[in-house]
């Protein structure tokens, strides 16, 4: 018996969070909430990133533009793919059985979510390698290179995940389905595989590289400071410190990147809880799992309030909307006021 008809036989929706069911609803008002409320910021959020890089040429100068864009679109994904538990919660009649269409919908999430942690850790090396390379870096890094990273970036991420078909839950918890809430399970062995193969990586990669990052822009600014300190001195000026040029950029994607850990950190865990017997919750579930799918709108909010670049291209696409939806008014007040003039020459 399909286990979504055994939930309904109560006459009760399945809701994670009890507090969401209303008596005079049948479905889970909070959980659509929440859910809607977040396809919402992700799409519009991404869609507004994506069209600035489209808009802003100064943009595309750095080579992290690539992997931006690259998350901009993973994450746009995972805003549309949020339309499927929306569905199944307000109980909209789904073609797939439950089955199939949690763990396609646990997949797809988890390999979007992978591309943009990839991502990020390319962004670190990329930085890493400008600051320490900066004389062959042009070199070193190529579009040719780059377009390839992103393609192997994709095709890792659907073939590291691709055995949650068999061996169980993957690194995302679809319950808002109920067969994913009771019938698949996570594995152990499965959830260590995960770890070695992506959160650990990618965890030591970011921390390797922007620790060094960091450590070098703090040797240049030293540097350049004694160096201006000493002409100053020679010329009878004072000098001003200047921080390392790398630095602002790379504190703009350090701050992404550490969001990006912060609010997948508690999912993480409860993950590793869950796998090894040690706790299981739904609501912990549920939470931790919409949290973490929150931080595709966040990188949004981060990098449009800490590069400069970006909010001139996001002045210059929102004066240019402004321009478009101007010009018919205009054309309409100056077609009116020409009928006013004729209906008024006719009056005379």
């Amino acid at each position: 018996m399909n286990s979504s008809l055994v939930g309904n036989q109560s006459g009760r929706p399945f809701c994670l969070l009890a507090v969401s069911y209303l008596e005079t609803i049948n479905f889970c008002l909070l959980e659509v909430v929440i859910i809607v409320f977040l396809m919402v910021l992700i799409i519009s959020g991404n869609i507004i990133v994506i069209f600035v890089f489209h808009c802003a040429p100064l943009l595309n100068h750095h080579t992290t533009s690539y992997f931006i864009q690259t998350m901009a679109y993973a994450d746009l994904l995972v805003g549309v793919s949020c339309l499927v538990p929306s569905l199944s919660l307000l109980h909209y009649p789904i073609v797939l059985s439950e089955s199939l269409v949690c763990q396609i919908f646990g997949y797809v999430v988890s390999v979007l979510k992978s591309v943009s942690m990839a991502s990020l850790a390319c962004i670190s090396i990329d930085r890493y390698i400008a600051i320490t390379k900066p004389l062959t870096y042009n070199t070193l890094v190529t579009p040719w290179r780059l377009r390839i990273c992103i393609l192997v970036i994709w095709l890792y991420s659907c073939l590291v995940f691709l055995p949650s078909f068999r061996w169980g839950k993957p690194g995302y918890h679809g319950d808002v389905f109920r067969w994913c809430a009771d019938s698949w399970n996570t594995d152990a062995y499965f959830t260590l595989f995960i770890v070695v193969m992506l959160y650990a990586p990618a965890a030591s990669i970011v921390c390797f590289t922007y620790f060094n990052i960091f450590r070098i822009c703090q040797q240049h600014t030293k540097e350049i400071n004694e160096r201006r300190v000493r002409f100053s001195s020679q010329d009878g000026e004072a000098g001003e410190a200047q921080p390392c040029p790398d630095k602002r950029y790379a504190m703009v994607l350090f701050r992404i990147t550490s969001v990006f850990y912060i609010l997948w950190l508690p999912y993480i865990i409860y993950f590793l809880l869950e796998s090894s017997n040690v706790y299981s919750n739904r609501v912990a579930s549920f939470l931790t799992t919409w949290l973490a799918i929150s931080n595709s709108f966040c990188n949004c909010v981060i990098y449009s309030l800490s590069n400069s670049v970006f909010q001139k291209g996001l002045k210059r696409l929102s004066g240019a909307i402004c321009a478009s939806c101007a010009r018919p008014r205009v054309a309409k007040d100056s077609s009116t006021s020409r009928s006013k003039r004729s209906s008024n020459g006719c009056h005379v």
